[in-house]
């Protein structure tokens, strides 16, 4: 008896195993994630955290000044792979603009409503034939901006660039960053970096506080 129980309970779980992983997919979903920095050439910023969700962290770090107009495409930058996650709900990011010599924080929290078209735009767009991304946007200017975005990639895709279909809406506005607390000089060697590239004109160089040996400085790729 004790092992036709066993062999009972085995086979239990290789039946309610795939239903709890089926109730587990029911509120995850595979997408990913795309950083990039807004505003035009000269506004060079280094991320130093973005965390979804309050849940994980996403690592960023430097990213270019990015396109100025982005009322036909969102930014692009770098991307992560989030796997079976939730869906976002809020995005929260700190970062440094290497033009001013400021740091920023926001969090951007995503309407439930905007949620809801995620959802719809798994089943409009399902993932077998597209990828679908959580699209951030930064300024150095000190501003955040949210997007859905997804792309077909299945092989009856459309060939060719400028044929690429691609479909994205806004899941935030346009947000206002706050001003942060933080020590500038631990970006000297990044600021000077981004000056010698000429991303940067020299005179930023001269909003650096003064008071730290260069060989004390941490540079701005930590």
């Amino acid at each position: 008896m004790g092992f036709v129980a066993r062999e009972v309970k085995y086979l239990y779980w290789l039946i309610a195993l795939p239903l709890l992983l089926n109730g587990c997919d029911e509120k995850t979903y595979d997408y990913g994630f795309d950083t990039g920095g807004f505003g035009g050439s000269g506004w060079p910023i280094w991320v130093e955290s973005l965390v979804i969700n309050e849940a994980w962290r996403l690592p960023v770090g430097a990213l270019s000044g990015g396109e100025a107009e982005i009322s036909k495409r969102p930014p692009g930058g770098k991307s992560a792979s989030a796997g079976w996650v939730p869906l976002p709900h809020t995005v929260r990011v700190r970062w440094f603009s290497y033009r001013t010599q400021t740091f920023y924080e926001a969090t951007a929290e995503i309407p439930e409503d905007k949620q809801k078209q995620i959802k719809q735009w798994f089943k409009k767009y399902p993932r077998k034939k597209y990828f679908h991304d959580l699209v951030t946007g930064i300024r150095g200017q000190g501003e955040i901006q949210l997007w859905w975005y997804v792309g077909c990639v299945g092989i009856d895709c459309p060939k060719g660039p400028k044929n690429y279909e691609y479909h994205y809406f806004e899941l935030t506005p346009r947000i206002q960053a706050t001003v942060a607390e933080g020590d500038a000089r631990r970006h000297r060697e990044g600021t000077r970096q981004e000056v010698e590239m000429g991303f940067l004109p020299p005179e930023v160089l001269d909003l650096i506080p003064p008071g730290q040996d260069k060989s004390e400085s941490v540079t701005g790729s930590e």
